[in-house]
């Protein structure tokens, strides 16, 4: 009996149900556990973990979720992700296939899953339906536009037409948005005589007061229409904005676009400034230091609550802990929210239940003992994970300081720990010098974490 005609099987036994999204998946791909993470910042392309699940000795896996508004997940292993929309009381039967996935410059390829039995009504049948019919028709136009380019504009103002009359009257605003900003990427964008101009563009598409950060396809489109805006500046607010960087001048930053005749108001001002100064920093035209300084003056200032958390995002992004990375004493004391002694530090990851942490614990004192005028442990833990009597006598001798962080810390990103236990080892100047590091039992070699700290002393 093969997987996919047991798909079928088990489809008889799934049971509706109104209280929750439910989701029964069949993996083809070779991992012991799926993660589960909800997209909760389109600008930021950030996520939140919600759960982990394990597919069973076939591959079938399940998991329910609450939600009272569309929303993204994403389904990951190590090397693979796939990503769907859910809706409020759901359901979806999905595959994912044994397929390499697209090569991305992320760790993990995205895979595209596969529907069974999808609802008509719901809102990956519908996107999915449109993008088909959008796809269809431009393939049958495309080679009208340099030919008959009159012609094709009709074509291409007919097709807007029928489709603001199948879909404005739509209950749906997130279809109707999505509807929108996809015709603006891909009918509206064609360089053609006769064409809509950029004012069109931006009166049509740009000109609401705030934006939509839940909006996956609005934020695609001001990204693009945004793009490179720095050096679009007229020559006087460009001066101004460049003023602004060398001065770490917020304010002024912000009005130096706001004075740009395609920036709509103080908001949308300071997302194209956001997009501006990301650019500028990876393409080495500002410094990741004065990036991270204008970041933080945006998760302070910023007006919508959205830009702001991808702000702080961004923040987190480029204090990440590798080999070699300075990270700033008040930075890292004010994330773990104590005092850093001016000592070797030594961060460690530590699971409540994991047999081999607990293991590791008595050792791990002992390196402490040794070393303690020049070695300062802080053990980081998951707050929400049950303490078992087992690991509450594990650390019943130890003094270092024990904090404990909640799964959407931000922290997490920050240490980026592999696996549990784990071990970061800084030296007196706050530099990353061992990631991850020696635990306090010898390895195959017979080397410990020991070894390391004497290199540092």
């Amino acid at each position: 009996m093969t997987k996919r005609l047991l798909i079928l099987i088990f489809l008889i036994y799934f049971q509706q149900t109104f209280a929750q999204v439910k989701v029964r998946g069949l993996s083809f791909w070779n991992s012991p556990s799926l993660s589960i993470y909800h997209t909760t910042n389109y600008l930021s392309n950030e996520r939140t973990l919600l759960l982990e699940v394990k597919p069973d000795s076939i591959g079938i896996f399940q998991f329910e979720w609450n939600t009272p508004t569309i929303e993204q997940l994403q389904i990951c292993s190590n090397d693979r992700c796939s990503w769907f929309y859910v809706q409020p009381n759901g359901r979806y039967i999905i595959e994912l296939p044994d397929d390499a996935g697209i090569p991305s410059l992320a760790a993990q390829k995205e895979v595209e899953l596969l529907f069974y039995k999808l609802d008509t009504f719901d809102i990956n049948y519908r996107i999915l339906g449109f993008e088909a019919w959008m796809d269809q028709y431009v393939s049958e136009i495309y080679q009208l536009k340099d030919l008959r380019s009159n012609e094709f504009i009709s074509k291409i103002r007919a097709f807007k037409n029928e489709t603001a009359a199948v879909y404005n009257q739509d209950s749906s605003v997130f279809l109707k948005d999505y509807i929108k900003y996809s015709v603006g990427l891909t009918i509206d964008n064609f360089s053609v005589i006769g064409g809509p101009t950029k004012e069109d563009k931006f009166s049509f598409y740009l000109s609401e007061d705030t934006l939509n950060y839940k909006q996956p396809k609005l934020l695609e489109y001001a990204r693009a229409f945004y793009q490179n805006y720095f050096d679009q500046l007229d020559q006087t607010n460009r001066n101004l904005a460049t003023l602004a960087l060398s001065n770490l001048d917020y304010r002024q930053l912000i009005a130096a676009f706001e004075a740009d005749p395609y920036i709509h108001n103080t908001t949308w001002a300071e997302f194209v400034a956001f997009l501006s100064i990301s650019e500028l920093q990876q393409n080495q035209k500002i410094s990741a230091a004065m990036a991270t300084t204008f970041y933080g003056h945006f998760a302070s200032n910023a007006q919508q609550n959205d830009l702001r958390k991808a702000a702080q995002h961004h923040v987190i992004k480029l204090n990440r802990l590798k080999v070699g990375k300075q990270v700033s004493y008040n930075y890292l004391s004010a994330q773990l929210q104590t005092n850093l002694p001016n000592k070797i530090i030594c961060l460690h990851f530590f699971q409540p239940g994991n047999q081999k942490c607990i293991s590791e614990i008595a050792a791990l004192q002992k390196v402490a003992e040794r070393h303690q005028d020049v070695l300062q442990i802080i053990t980081i833990y998951p707050s929400q994970n049950s303490w078992s009597k087992a690991d509450t006598k594990a650390f019943e001798k130890v003094k270092w300081p024990l904090i404990g962080l909640k799964p959407d810390d931000a922290l997490w990103d920050l240490l980026s720990f592999q696996s549990a236990p784990s071990y970061i080892l800084l030296d007196r100047n706050q530099v990353v010098r061992f990631m991850p590091a020696l635990g306090p039992i010898p390895n195959g070699s017979g080397q410990t974490m020991d070894t390391q700290i004497l290199q540092l002393k």
